[in-house]
C-alpha cells in the first residue's frame, strides 16, 4: 500500500476512535436506586420516590424484604404475617389488593355470590373454619374471579378442581383441596373481622402474597 494512503487511514482512525472517547465521557453514569424502607403511604418524604407495593411485587417476591424493612410495623401489630399454613394455587404466585372477608363453615353459596361480583382488583379472604371435610371453592367460582377482576382469594378451608383452578389467571391460598362439595344453605357473615391463620383481618385492610408467604397490613403500603 501507498505510505501516503496508510497515513491516512491511520490518521482518520485517531480521529474516529477520539470522537468516541468523547461521547462515552459524556454520558453519565445511571444512578442506582439507594436502598429505602417500605413507609406507609401517608408518609410523604419527597427525598424517596414512592412505589405501590403492589408494582414491586409484581416484578419480585418481596414480603421477605417487607418484613425486613418494617420492624416497628411488626411489632404494633400494623403489619402482621400469616402462618405458613396455605398451599398455592392459581398461575398468580404474587398478588394484592385491599380485603373483603367473609365468614362461613362447610357453605359456599355466599362466597359464590361475592366472586359473582366486580372484584376491583380486591381479595377475597374467607374464614372456612379450617374445615377439612369438603371445598368451599371450585373451579366454575375462580373463573367468574378471574373474569371480574378479583386479585386473589385465600380460603381457610379446602377448594377442588385444582387443575382448573392452576389454569386461572389469579392468586388462590387454601389449606388443601377435597374432592366433596360443600353445603348449599346460604349461611355466613360478611365484612366481619376474622381470625385465620393466627391473624386477625379486618374489612378493608390490605393483603400482601407471594411465594414466601402472606402478610396483612392496615393499610395500604408503599417503598
Amino acid at each position: 500500500m501507498n505510505p501516503l494512503v496508510t497515513l491516512c487511514v491511520l490518521y482518520l482512525l485517531e480521529r474516529i476512535i477520539k470522537e468516541r472517547i468523547k461521547k462515552r465521557k459524556k454520558v453519565k453514569a445511571p444512578l442506582l436506586p439507594s436502598p429505602c424502607g417500605l413507609k406507609s403511604s401517608k408518609d410523604k418524604n419527597p427525598r424517596v420516590r414512592l412505589v405501590p407495593l403492589a408494582e414491586l411485587l409484581g416484578r419480585m417476591a418481596a414480603t421477605a424484604e417487607v418484613c425486613d424493612a418494617n420492624s416497628q410495623l411488626i411489632v404494633s401489630g400494623e403489619l402482621r404475617a400469616l402462618h405458613p399454613v396455605f398451599q398455592i394455587y392459581g398461575r398468580r404466585q404474587v398478588f394484592s389488593g385491599p380485603i373483603v372477608t367473609l365468614k362461613v363453615f362447610e357453605d359456599n353459596v355466599l362466597v359464590r355470590e361475592f366472586l359473582e361480583e366486580k372484584g376491583y382488583g380486591r381479595v377475597l379472604v374467607v374464614d372456612g373454619g379450617g374445615s377439612m371435610r369438603c371445598a368451599i371453592l371450585g373451579g366454575n367460582p375462580v373463573q367468574q374471579a378471574q373474569n371480574n377482576g378479583w386479585a386473589g382469594i385465600v380460603v381457610n378451608g379446602c377448594i377442588r378442581d385444582v387443575d382448573e383452578i392452576n389454569g386461572c389467571d389469579i392468586g388462590v391460598r387454601a389449606l388443601g383441596s377435597h374432592p366433596m362439595k360443600a353445603n348449599k344453605k346460604g349461611m355466613g357473615e360478611k365484612h366481619i373481622p376474622i381470625t385465620i391463620a393466627g391473624t386477625r383481618i379486618c374489612d378493608g385492610e390490605w393483603l400482601y402474597a407471594d411465594a414466601d408467604g402472606i402478610l396483612v397490613s392496615r393499610t395500604e403500603l408503599s417503598v
